[in-house]
This record gives C-alpha cells, sequence and structure tokens, in this order.
C-alpha cells in the first residue's frame, strides 16, 4: 500500500491513494488555512472506519442484524511534542436486532485481531526513510 503526499502551498499537502483518491489535510492558523483535517485527525478517522468495517462483516457473519453504527473516536495526546496518541477513547452507538455479547467479542477482535489502522498505531517495528539519495533507518 502506498500514498503519496504533496506540499501545495502553505501548510496544505494533498495525499494521493493507490487506489485513486485523493485527500486534502492542513494545520490550524496561524501556520495553515484549516481548510482541512489534520493528519493526526485522519488517524482518528481511520481507526474508526476500520473497525466498524471489521464490526459490519463479524456481525454480519454471526447473523446478527445491524440497523446503524457509529462510531466516535477521540484520542488523548499530551501538551508537548511530539504529541502522540497516548489513549484512545472509541464510543460505539449500535442499533439493531444483536446479542450484546456477540457485539462485545466482535469489538475485542477487531481490536486486537483485524483492525490494521489501530494495530499499526502500537505495531511499528521498521522506519526507513529516504532523504535525497541517502538511505537513514529510524529505527529497526
Amino acid at each position: 500500500m502506498k500514498v503519496t503526499v504533496n506540499w501545495n502551498e502553505r501548510m496544505t499537502f494533498e495525499a494521493n491513494t493507490e487506489s485513486g483518491h485523493s485527500v486534502k489535510m492542513d494545520a490550524g492558523q496561524p501556520a495553515g488555512d484549516n481548510c482541512a483535517p489534520r493528519p493526526t485527525e485522519l488517524l482518528l478517522c481511520g481507526v474508526g472506519a476500520c473497525s466498524s468495517m471489521d464490526i459490519v462483516e463479524t456481525m454480519k457473519e454471526r447473523g446478527q442484524q445491524l440497523d446503524s453504527l457509529k462510531v466516535e473516536v477521540r484520542g488523548e495526546r499530551p501538551s508537548e511534542y511530539p504529541m502522540p496518541f497516548t489513549d484512545l477513547y472509541l464510543h460505539y452507538i449500535v442499533e439493531g436486532n444483536i446479542d450484546p455479547a456477540i457485539l462485545k467479542a466482535c469489538l475485542q477482535e477487531s481490536m486486537n485481531l483485524y483492525c490494521a489502522a489501530a494495530l499499526s498505531l502500537k505495531a511499528m517495528k521498521h522506519v526507513t526513510y529516504e532523504l535525497n539519495g541517502i538511505t537513514y533507518k529510524l529505527y529497526e
């Protein structure tokens, strides 16, 4: 999987995905113009959507009837840089003819086994970057 991120102006960037989509990102004022989501907000969006996709699929496989699903995702960060997320809170609001125990199991499986977005936040093992033809290893 690959994305390409291009700088447009000030603090506005546009990412193009391998699947053919684009996402605009910006910083808040005064550095940016606040015309698009922050990259860190997109991380939270990814976790919410990825886990929700898991839940829709696994609940269907288990014969559960979902009528609606919404997830509110909140990330806690320290106030000093680099400000990585330290805690995630996902509030799922689900309606339908469902067994709460099955829903709970699906949620736990998503966050522990299937949701690549959530699992990636804690699983980064290797980062290599290249700058003007020189390759560096951030950590291995």
